[in-house]
């Protein structure tokens, strides 16, 4: 049998749509001899309890259909519920763990911060620190340019009176040559007139001698003269040396190690003059070259008895490596010799006059590291004498810190192996570097040490530089 008219266009559909089941229901509803035909085709178990009662409508069917409606609103509204109740638990530990992040990441901001205060705190006790640093060597800088207007102030007054000795020098010398003039034309005179009638010859009666200072008293003035004449050079070219080491010495910081001697010595003590005679300032001139060689002549280090060279035989002896400007320059290696070399190191150890210089553990620590530091010591000062001795060289052997035990130095009548220890707080670097500007320029100064700011800061004073490793081969020979 053909459905109703109302229901065919609903039959084509794959799925049938809530509002289509709708329009449905209500085609069955207005037909009811279709809904018959329907409920008649049908059992209970195809279309539920429900769908049944709708279609067969016994007695009662109403109330039972809205039972059944209520029990399934109560259903739908308790899934309802429990599923807005899982969503709300999974909301709810959702929450819980973005708290737990929030809390942890909170606590990690506090950490760094806790930790970017103590750093702002110790950058700042560092700056006040630098600052206290800076304003202590602006005031050693301060000092420094003040010593060094004293010691060209000083070196001014001594070359004005070597000027005025030189001075008196001629002035004596003409007064010389014109007393010998005279005495050679009265000689002459002599032995063309014969003696004087009346007269005996070789008394009394002899001619007397033209008007002017005794010759023995001129001889002897020439004499102190120039005496102190030479004093006078030779404390120039010590003061010149010491401007020089001042002058390098103005960066702040220039001081480590005892380069800094103190103020300024004064001129205008009387002393005596190393040509035997009394020349002024003599004194203050000796004592400046003193400070600043710091027990080394020009070609060494004097015996401890004063029996070292002496001026003329030690500028014989030496091989001097001053320019003309009085600065340092470096010894030359011949030819075919590399400076990185034994060779080259045992070359500029036979150089007449050498000083070398020697940075103490860092030569132990790669001769000998297994060794303890007071055997490395002396290991160290043994091998170096032995060479010292091979070679005529003096040295000066630096280690860092003064609180060591005593250290027995090879004795001899002339020490030539000089062993110190830098001061507590200074480096040996700094002591290294210092005793290269206090030698004088004229002294060769070969340095052995492999740490690169010692070899930087030795080369730019004029120094020959070894590395460690070509001094311990020497040793092993």
């Amino acid at each position: 049998m053909p459905p109703p008219p109302s229901l065919r266009p609903y039959l084509t559909f794959a799925k049938l749509t809530p509002l289509s089941l709708a329009a449905v229901a209500r085609c069955v509803e207005q037909d009811g001899a279709f809904r018959e035909r329907v409920a008649a085709a049908v059992d209970e178990s195809e279309v539920g309890r429900a769908g049944w009662l709708w279609l067969a409508r016994p007695d009662g069917w109403e109330d039972e259909l809205g039972a059944i409606e209520g029990e399934a609103a109560a259903r739908a509204a308790d899934a309802a519920e429990a599923r807005a109740e899982r969503s709300a638990v999974r909301k709810l530990a959702a929450a819980q763990a973005a708290v737990v992040r929030a809390e942890t990441e909170a606590r990690s901001r506090l950490a760094e911060l806790d930790e970017a205060r103590t750093d702002l705190t110790r950058e700042r006790a560092a700056r006040v620190a630098a600052e206290a640093r800076v304003a202590e060597l602006e005031d050693q800088l301060a000092d420094l340019a003040a010593d060094r207007a004293a010691v060209v102030r000083n070196l001014k007054d001594v070359e004005a009176r070597l000027v005025d000795r030189s001075t008196d020098l001629n002035t004596t010398r003409a007064r010389v040559r014109e007393l010998e003039a005279a005495g050679r034309e009265r000689q002459a005179g002599e032995a063309a007139a014969g003696p004087a009638p009346g007269r005996a010859s070789g008394r009394d009666s002899d001619l007397p001698l033209p008007a002017g200072p005794d010759p023995a008293v001129v001889a002897a003035e020439v004499a102190r003269a120039a005496g102190g004449a030479a004093a006078l050079a030779g404390a120039l070219e010590a003061l010149a040396q010491l401007v020089a080491g001042q002058a390098r010495a103005g960066a702040p910081g220039a001081g480590a190690g005892g380069a800094r001697r103190g103020a300024a010595p004064e001129v205008g003590r009387a002393g005596e003059g190393d040509g035997g005679g009394e020349v002024d300032d003599g004194g203050a001139v000796a004592e400046v070259a003193a400070d600043v060689a710091d027990g080394w002549g020009h070609t060494g280090e004097p015996d401890d008895d004063g029996s070292g060279p002496q001026p003329a035989e030690a500028a014989a002896s030496t091989a001097s490596t001053a320019d003309a400007s009085g600065r340092r320059r470096p010894v030359e290696l011949p030819g075919g010799v590399f400076d990185d070399s034994v060779d080259a190191a045992a070359h500029l150890l036979r150089t007449p006059g050498a000083v070398l210089v020697v940075d103490g553990y860092n030569l132990t620590m790669e001769g000998w590291p297994e060794l303890g530091v007071a055997d490395q010591r002396r290991r160290l000062v043994r091998g170096l004498s032995d060479l010292a001795h091979r070679t005529a060289t003096h040295v000066e052997v630096v280690f860092d810190g003064a609180d060591v035990e005593p250290l027995t130095v090879p004795s001899a009548a002339r020490q030539i192996v000089r062993v110190r220890f830098s001061d507590p707080g200074v480096e040996a670097d700094d002591v290294v570097i210092d005793l290269i500007g206090r030698i004088p320029a004229a002294t060769p100064v070969i340095v052995a040490s492999s740490d690169r700011r010692v070899r930087d800061g030795v080369r730019r004073r004029g120094a020959n530089v070894v590395h460690a490793r070509q001094i311990l081969a020497l040793l092993g020979r």
